[in-house]
């Protein structure tokens, strides 16, 4: 019989682990299929030791078939909310240079890498908070009333367009003619 001096080499190449207390987990259950996705891109970004280096730059992502930043973002958001990713750096711009966000799986331990200055951290499972899949319903439907809100926002302010001011009548600003016209004397928004 013989001895082997190490393991033998997959055949298979790298793979990743979708161990069955992250499947059979309520956050899971509610995940949509594009955020489950993006976790599958993003584990295979980190090797055995690389936990808290994953990033959702787009220019990586496009590699792996991804094309638009809004669906990363959602997916992105998704993955944080339900406890699967959490940041560990914030990107930045430092003298010209940027760097991306870099995120960690919270079902793996961190090693610390100085390099990108993070430090060890043990598992947490952050996804195991969630003890009902009515609660991992719940925590989608705010951040999807949140996304709502802020796409709301954005399209008030879209519409006021940047050259609106409220301006009363009795303003100087307004020409005596269109004072004339309007009868009553109520704030409106006039485009200068």
């Amino acid at each position: 019989m013989a001895k082997f001096d190490k393991p033998p080499k997959d055949l298979g190449g790298s793979h990743i682990r979708l161990y069955a207390t992250i499947h059979n987990s309520f956050a899971w259950l509610v995940l949509s299929p594009t955020a489950k996705a993006l976790w599958v891109d993003l584990r295979t970004q980190i090797g055995a030791t690389k936990n808290g280096t994953a990033t959702t730059a787009l220019g990586i992502l496009s590699h792996r078939g991804w094309t638009s930043r809004h669906t990363v973002d959602r997916a992105r958001s998704e993955l944080i909310s339900l406890g699967f990713i959490a940041m560990t750096r914030q990107g930045e711009i430092f003298r010209g240079v940027k760097s991306c966000n870099l995120y960690r799986f919270t079902d793996l331990d961190t090693y610390e890498q100085p390099k990108v200055n993070l430090q060890a951290k043990k598992a947490d499972n952050l996804f195991l908070k969630f003890e009902s899949k009515s609660m991992a319903i719940e925590k989608t439907r705010e951040l999807k009333s949140m996304r709502q809100d802020k796409q709301k926002q954005a399209l008030d302010k879209k519409r006021k367009g940047p050259f609106l001011h409220a301006i009363s009548e009795d303003s100087a600003l307004i020409p005596s003619f269109i004072s004339a016209i309007s009868a009553p004397k109520e704030s409106r928004l006039v485009q200068i």
